[in-house]
């Protein structure tokens, strides 16, 4: 825990969040430039999907092999506003993207939610699909060719014309989005996610609506996923069938997986070394993608929790290594016993 989340005041409003992105949106130009600056903008719009991604995979226990649907259909609803309307607020094509998304997986988890475990988890698989050949069989998502040109996104009254503009705008609506994810995950429906993700019948027996929750969940998760492949969209003026394929949904899962769920900052943590795995690998090998494979494995291996799951592995280890001249601890079974005993006398 930090200094700034141990003050209740901070920590209840999540004010440590908006002070983070604020630090880093400062520090950043400072250390990097150009396609580094560019990069870096890259990941905090991948922060942003695994942030989403795990209120559905960490909070709630709902696996999806399908969040590239959502990531995809927010980067399409916002070429389509753009080939609409160019004069369009930025910030609008992002509401938008997410009240589309949020909308179409509401209907869907009604239905797939019917379903649990890996059939849940399939179902979503087939409407990534389904939305990955809808681009090649509707003429005006222009298959194949996908929308080119998306520069210049307005944004209050003007065009991002520079990579130092669009590093501040995607900085603010990550860190408003991020910000906004916190306090859903210290409010009451973020416990009745943790609840239903631990143990569904038993939040049944507490009253909490596990249908409602789930379909929540999926919502929340894909609104904020769509606003993410916005970005992506907004960045980058490319949107293509490639952001509705299992590798992005496969990619943003693993993101989860070396952060770890456990905690808030997981996924984030997760999303910058994917993103930076990348870029490096690409720098060093032509066929990066078996490397930054390769290095995945290893983590996921080594650090089953994820990365926020080594503070206490090491301190764990340091209070199981003695002290010189102290005796070593003893067993695990005689050192419980009498704690047996006790919680005997309990029962």
């Amino acid at each position: 825990m930090t200094v700034l989340e141990r003050l209740p005041l901070v920590s209840r409003s999540g004010l440590h969040v908006l002070i983070g992105f604020a630090a880093v949106a400062m520090v950043m130009p400072l250390l990097f430039s150009g396609s580094q600056l560019f990069t870096w903008t890259t990941a905090l719009a991948w922060v942003l999907f695994a942030t989403a991604t795990s209120v559905l995979f960490g909070w709630t226990g709902l696996l999806s092999f399908g969040q590239a649907a959502f990531f995809g259909m927010g980067a399409y609803t916002m070429a389509l506003l753009y080939e609409r309307d160019p004069e369009m607020s930025g910030f609008v094509m992002l509401v938008v993207a997410a009240l589309v998304a949020g909308v179409v997986a509401a209907l869907f988890a009604l239905f797939a939610l019917r379903t649990s475990g890996a059939e849940f988890a399939i179902l979503t698989l087939v409407l990534a699909q389904v939305l990955w050949l809808l681009t090649y069989r509707v003429d005006w998502l222009n298959g194949e060719e996908g929308f080119h040109g998306l520069f210049g996104v307005k944004i209050l009254g003007g065009p991002l014309t520079s990579d130092l503009q669009l590093w501040y705008y995607t900085t603010a609506v990550v860190g408003v989005c991020v910000w906004l994810l916190w306090l859903l995950s210290r409010s009451t429906a973020g416990q009745a996610m943790r609840a239903v993700r631990d143990d569904p019948w038993r939040a049944a027996a507490l009253g909490i609506r596990v249908r409602r929750v789930q379909v929540s969940a999926f919502a929340v998760s894909a609104a904020f996923s769509a606003v993410a492949g916005a970005l992506i969209a907004q960045g980058q003026g490319v949107v293509s069938p490639g952001m509705l394929t299992f590798a992005i949904s496969g990619e943003i899962l693993v993101a989860c997986l070396i952060g770890g769920t456990s905690k808030f900052i997981g996924p984030v943590i997760g999303a910058v070394v994917l993103i930076w795995s990348q870029t490096l690998m690409s720098n060093i090998f032509h066929e990066s993608n078996i490397f930054v494979g390769l290095l995945l494995l290893v983590i996921v291996i080594a650090l089953p929790g994820g990365f926020v799951s080594l503070p206490g592995r090491l301190a764990g280890r340091r209070r199981r290594r003695p002290a010189k001249g102290e005796s070593a601890p003893p067993p695990s079974g005689a050192a419980t016993a009498s704690d047996d005993l006790v919680e005997e006398g309990v029962r």
